[in-house]
């Protein structure tokens, strides 16, 4: 289907990076927003993976591929399917993340429950960018 962006694909976190900021949602679910700065990655399992930059509860940077190293603070892992029923919103991030469906491979598990609002609106930005799930 045209106009389709690769999830994951740079095109796909340039757009998904626009949706997250136009989302005030996301801003308003972090504990505390001031000081939401950090590194994290999502990737798929057997699959792409993305790196993203938070400064201050803004979705600074959003590329595709993993950034590996001490300065990632999180490392959220799903399948393809988990990642689109997310962003359908479908099952909320939480509830997936309480059923195993997503892992924290690196990181609190603290971090998921103080911010879960956070984390459920930024999935469900996700479903706002017409994508190709099929990576």
């Amino acid at each position: 289907m045209a106009g389709q962006l690769q999830f994951f694909s740079q095109e796909w976190c340039d757009a998904a990076r626009t949706e997250i900021n136009d989302n005030k949602e996301v801003y308003k679910g972090f504990k505390d927003p001031d000081t939401f700065t950090n590194k994290m990655v999502f990737r798929t399992i057997d699959g792409p993976a993305t790196t993203l930059q938070w400064d201050q509860g803004e979705l600074a940077s959003f590329t595709a591929g993993a950034t590996d190293g001490d300065d990632v603070w999180l490392i959220i892992e799903g399948t393809r399917e988990t990642w689109q029923t997310a962003a359908a919103g479908t099952v909320a991030g939480g509830k997936l993340l309480m059923l195993g469906k997503i892992k924290f491979v690196k990181g609190p598990m603290s971090a998921a429950i103080e911010n879960a609002n956070a984390l459920n609106n930024f999935l469900l930005s996700w479903g706002q960018i017409d994508t190709d799930w099929n990576v």
